[in-house]
């Protein structure tokens, strides 16, 4: 998270593009959010990510990305199959990921 945190500070004081920071710093509120109820409750980190990349790829380029989501779902099942986590965790992290990353980028573009 560190390393994020000066990345996103290169980038401010770089003047990248507007949607690149925008990207990094709702990926990083992502982890931020996940990072208390994994303390708990070990939510799906993979499913959280890629779903909220993905809500990012529709809301920031366009809405056709959303047909993308299928593929959220095939690595959710890939975390389940291997047992690493039960669908609760995998279902949560998706939706986790899609609101938080979703949210902080549009709040920020």
């Amino acid at each position: 998270m560190a390393s994020v945190g000066i990345a996103i500070t290169a980038m401010v004081l770089l003047d990248a593009p507007a949607q690149m920071t925008a990207l990094v710093v709702a990926m990083l509120a992502t982890l931020g959010a996940i990072l208390p109820v994994t303390a708990f409750w070990k939510i799906s980190v993979h499913t959280s990510v890629s779903a909220g990349a993905v809500a990012i790829l529709a809301a920031g380029i366009n809405p056709w990305w959303a047909a993308a989501f299928p593929l959220v779902a095939l690595i959710g099942w890939s975390r389940v199959a291997l047992r690493d986590h039960t669908l609760g965790q995998v279902v949560a992290g998706a939706a986790l990921g899609t609101l938080v990353a979703s949210g902080v980028f549009a709040w920020l573009t």
